[in-house]
């Protein structure tokens, strides 16, 4: 791709939109960028880098202006600015794509509704121990478009990869693509779930006999959609045996693809509850796929930590488990959760609603809700749809309802935040309200 003297509008200024627009001058094009943060964080590095700013709003003229417009993953590719330009002929693209074109070495990508940035973290670890030089990143972290630069002294660069994403995406063709998992999410943004789930099968879209596509075969949103991809398949579930794939057995995980066959034990800790066991056998698949071999797969396997935010003990009192699961902001993610956990849960659900179906809840509620706090802006809607299943109530706000779950607990429980919903309704991010989470926890262990 040439960009040299080509007139470029990168739309969105957070930190993939910076990495987009810096690439774009280190290719030598004319950059402009536009924002409706009227003072984004990024405004005067990329000023002094020589981008033109339109910042507090789009403007026509610089749509009409660029011969290519590059889209952060969190704009909206429906925006009317966006259709006319493209509409126009000028070519639209996202953050993700324009990386990609730029990477000089191949690519692992990730997608899923959840796992995936455990997954993407773990295929990352694998490489780094089989002695590969990896980058990481991608949703999940350093934009495609930063590593990008680094990339010709590279091995593999391994992406976590948002919807958004591959809404935006042309000719992008993962070396080795993972699909994990899809279950109803962002349901404010796509039409209907069919749309959501045909956009996260587009990362496989591009790929070529001689690559690999790594699908969940316990997961029939994706694994009915097989036929679709053009790569091989390499298919994996708890119970096997699945060739060319893996599976689980006793206490192994078995690896039987690409002409190897591997038997690897089961991690202990975090990696040992439920999910996450189909999340190991789904990163060793991809790392297969790169040659990496079994040693690598158990040191990464072993050494690996928790993620924050993700299924996280904080801490216990009085017989009372205490997890963060902030990460969990989809009603998959829920289900995933209190599927893992072996202990009756008092459960905090909450914050911004993404149009999540928390009624498809109703039957695991009842078998493994000892109660359900429903707190937030969402709280009183959630709770109406999951009334009839457990025991429920509404709190105003987090706090209020890990004081609550922290009063009604009773030994034996575990107290669990998988709130299956955005954080904006209170907080920057589910980071920021997870960290809330583990300071309540901290004021009622030290109460």
């Amino acid at each position: 791709m040439e960009l040299r003297g080509k007139k470029v509008l990168v739309v969105g200024l957070g930190v993939s939109g910076r990495a987009a627009a810096l690439l774009c001058l280190a290719q030598g094009a004319v950059v402009r960028a536009t924002d409706l943060n009227p003072i984004p964080p990024v405004a005067d590095e990329l000023a002094a880098a020589g981008v033109r700013l339109s910042l507090g709003g789009h403007q026509e003229p610089d749509f009409s202006w660029a011969e290519l417009i590059v889209l952060s993953p969190g704009v909206d590719h429906r925006l009317p600015e966006v259709e006319q330009a493209r509409a126009a002929g000028t070519e639209v693209i996202g953050e993700l794509e324009l990386g990609w074109r730029f990477t000089k070495c191949p690519t692992v990508m990730i997608t899923g509704t959840n796992g995936k940035s455990t997954v993407t973290t773990l295929v990352g670890d694998i490489l780094n121990q089989a002695g590969f030089k990896t980058l990481v990143g991608g949703n999940l972290g350093r934009p495609v478009c930063d590593m990008a630069l680094e990339s010709g002294e590279a091995d593999w660069l391994v992406a976590e990869v948002s919807s958004f994403q591959t809404d935006t995406m042309d000719k992008l063709r993962p070396r080795v693509g993972v699909v994990l998992n899809i279950t109803p999410d962002h349901q404010d943004r796509y039409p209907d779930f069919a749309a959501y789930a045909h956009s996260k099968m587009r990362l496989l879209a591009n790929q070529a006999g001689d690559d690999v596509a790594v699908l969940c075969a316990d997961e029939p949103e994706v694994w009915s959609r097989r036929d679709a991809a053009p790569a091989q398949v390499w298919g994996y579930g708890a119970d096997g045996p699945k060739r060319p794939g893996g599976w689980l057995e006793g206490g192994e995980l078995v690896l039987d693809a690409g002409g190897k066959s591997l038997r690897l034990p089961l991690p202990s800790g975090h990696l040992a509850i439920g999910f996450n066991r189909l999340n190991c056998l789904a990163a060793c698949l991809a790392a297969l796929a790169c040659g990496a071999e079994a040693p690598a797969m158990r040191a990464a396997l072993e050494s690996f930590q928790a993620l924050g935010h993700r299924l996280a003990l904080v801490g216990e009192k009085g017989g009372v488990s205490f997890y963060d699961d902030s990460k969990g902001t989809n009603v998959g993610a829920v289900a995933a959760a209190l599927g893992a956990l072996e202990q009756p849960v008092v459960l905090l659900l909450g914050g911004r609603d993404k149009d999540g179906r928390f009624a498809d809840l109703g039957p695991l509620l009842a078998e493994r809700a000892a109660r359900v706090i429903c707190f937030g802006e969402a709280g009183p809607k959630i709770q109406a749809q999951i009334k009839d299943f457990a025991l429920s109530h509404t709190a105003p706000d987090l706090a209020a309802a890990v004081h609550e779950a922290a009063q009604t607990a009773a030994p034996g429980q575990a107290v669990l935040l998988s709130p299956g919903c955005a954080s904006f309704d209170a907080y920057s991010g589910y980071a920021q309200r997870g960290e809330h989470f583990h300071e309540l926890v901290r004021e009622v262990m030290h109460g």
